[in-house]
């Protein structure tokens, strides 16, 4: 066999394997042409129709034309936008489809994506994709766009229908029946939180309902029930005030005319309703009430048996009494800590007085301590009148330790309702007639004994020039002068012990006396001699036509005075302690006679 093949002739291989060669290339080109004519006209009959392979909505889209494609998209878009979606709430379910949520299928674009697939341009690309897709389809979703317009007015009207705002706990009152209202929680739809649930449920074609998203909100008020039971028990029952005995009642009425409710919210904590009492209100009725409670404490006046010194009670003490507003407000404040408390005592001040009527054996009154005498027999019975009016105010006063006398605060107002009547006094630079002429004799008189006496003078003024009655029996510049309420005449009780003043006034002799009694401190009192400077001659006699007086009548009014400056000097001591030296000072103005003539006879 070997030999045989060895005997084929050479140069028959040399022709045949060419020829087998070219032929091969021959076929093979002729398929390459094939096939290539072939891409062409595949390419050719699918310039306007779909690649297969493609589907729209999971539907086989292949080899259909834009038009076709574009009416299978619309038909898809019709089912899809007509999908019911439903809503779900707390207060209900709502349905609505997806078209009238806003949704919208964009059939171009959706048909471009289509056509876009094997389509890019790159033609060895594209016949790959073109080629995959026969195996594996290229799956083409309709793209949706959204308007937020329909979807957020159907949310819109879905608030308005289920929304409503948190309720505060409240309280009324309704007469003196007290009625509260529980908080209610509010309810919110999410507008932007629930577009974008719905958007996602038409993205993904769920067909599950849509739990919409709500909020709810905590009313500031919640709590009501404290005040409610503390304004129920306050009103359960009449308020009463008691003081000494007294007893004032507020029925409920009134304390419900007088609360006002209304709400605190503290930080971190849940709010609640309060109640209280209108302070203005409150205030108005203490005050008024404090106008039937409060009263001054009255020291107690007493006579006094110069034999015995037993002391008799002219006017006995009161207690004085000052009901405290504030503090009567701050107690009815205070009623809300303790509603079921409905007798209340009020907080007065009580104030003792200085001179009480009880045990005046221990006043130490018990001996004459000073005393002084003035004299105005041969004044007018006005002028004697109104003495004794004045030095009958003082008649029974007592002088507490370390008290400042005032002549003015005892002998009132110098007029005719306090039992004054018109006479002669001093006014500026003359005599005139005026109400309560002679009162001067009595704050003279009254000066005098405390000068005796020992005491510290506060405040004394000398008369604007010399009076004769001032001077019987006395040396000059001892006078003391008063006119309510500027002029006054004070004096210190410096000692550790009361000092009684009686008074007495003897018409007919024509004295007035003050005593102090007491017990007596051990002063001695030393009176200089008066030192008389700067004299002023007086001026000639006036005289003044007055028709009250008969043709021919002469009546003198003033008795001529030369002018002087008067220093009398007085020490205090207490054994050999000084504890008083004064300069007791008086400038007097020259004054002349005065006399009053009647008329000429015709």
């Amino acid at each position: 066999m070997g030999s045989a093949a060895q005997m084929i002739p050479r140069k028959l291989t040399t022709v045949i394997f060419p020829r087998l060669l070219l032929a091969m290339i021959i076929f093979v080109g002729s398929m390459l042409v094939v096939l290539i004519f072939g891409m062409l006209a595949y390419q050719v009959y699918f310039l306007n129709r779909l690649y297969p392979g493609v589907e729209i909505g999971g539907v086989d889209a292949g080899q259909l034309s834009r038009t076709e494609a574009q009416q299978l998209v619309s038909r898809q878009a019709a089912d899809l936008l007509s999908q019911p979606l439903t809503l779900v709430t707390d207060h209900g379910t709502f349905t609505l489809s997806a078209e009238q949520l806003g949704a919208r299928v964009d059939i171009d674009r959706t048909v471009n994506a289509a056509f876009a697939v094997g389509r890019q341009g790159n033609l060895a690309r594209d016949i790959r994709v073109q080629m995959q897709a026969l195996n594996q389809p290229v799956k083409i979703t309709p793209l949706i766009s959204f308007d937020s317009g329909p979807v957020n007015n159907a949310l819109l009207q879905l608030s308005r229908q289920l929304d409503r705002p948190a309720k505060n706990a409240t309280l009324r009152l309704d007469g003196t029946t007290v009625q509260a209202t529980p908080a209610e929680a509010g309810y919110a739809v999410d507008i932007p939180a629930n577009q974008d649930l719905i958007r996602q449920a038409i993205l993904t074609r769920s067909d599950a309902p849509i739990t919409l998203i709500t909020h709810t909100t905590e009313p500031a008020i919640t709590v009501v029930e404290p005040a409610k039971n503390a304004l129920s028990e306050i009103l359960s029952a009449p308020l009463t005030l008691s003081f000494n005995g007294n007893q004032w009642t507020l029925p409920p009425e009134t304390l419900a005319a007088w609360v006002v409710i209304g709400e605190h919210t503290p930080p971190n904590a849940p709010g609640e309703v309060t109640v209280s009492f209108d302070e203005a209100t409150v205030s108005k009725y203490f005050f008024d009430l404090a106008k039937e409670i409060n009263r001054s404490p009255v020291d107690a006046w007493f006579n006094i048996d110069e034999r015995t010194f037993a002391l008799t009670p002219i006017i006995p003490s009161q207690t004085g009494y000052t009901l405290d507003v504030s503090a009567s407000v701050v107690m009815l404040k205070n009623l809300w800590q303790t509603p079921d408390v409905h007798q209340l005592t009020l907080p007065v001040v009580i104030t003792q007085p200085a001179v009480s009527s009880e045990h005046p054996e221990q006043l130490g009154i018990k001996e004459l301590v000073s005393t002084a005498t003035t004299y105005f027999k041969g004044s007018s019975a006005d002028r004697m009148k109104n003495i004794e009016v004045a030095a009958s105010k003082f008649n029974g006063v007592v002088i507490p330790p370390g008290e400042i006398f005032s002549f003015n605060r005892y002998v009132g107002e110098i007029d005719a309702e306090n039992g004054f009547v018109e006479s002669l006094i001093i006014q500026g630079d003359r005599t005139a007639v005026g109400i309560g002429g002679g009162v001067c004799q009595v704050s003279t008189t009254a000066f005098r004994a405390a000068l005796f006496g020992g005491f510290e003078i506060v405040e004394r003024w000398a008369h604007g020039y010399r009076v004769g009655w001032y001077e019987t029996g006395s040396i000059p510049g001892l006078d003391a002068t008063i006119y309510t309420p500027d002029v006054d005449f004070k004096f210190r009780n410096d000692t550790n012990n009361f000092i009684l003043i009686q008074t007495k006034t003897d018409l007919r002799a024509g004295t007035v006396t003050f005593n102090f009694y007491g017990t007596s401190p051990g002063r001695t009192v030393i009176i200089s001699d008066p030192v008389m400077e700067n004299r002023v001659p007086h001026g000639p006699d006036i005289y003044q036509e007055d028709p009250s007086l008969k043709p021919g009548q002469t009546k003198q009014i003033d008795w001529a005075k030369d002018g002087v400056d008067v220093t009398v000097y007085r020490t205090v001591k207490e054994g050999d302690t000084i504890i008083h030296q004064d300069t007791i000072f008086s400038r007097y103005r020259p004054w002349q006679n005065v006399f009053k003539i009647g008329p000429k006879a015709n």
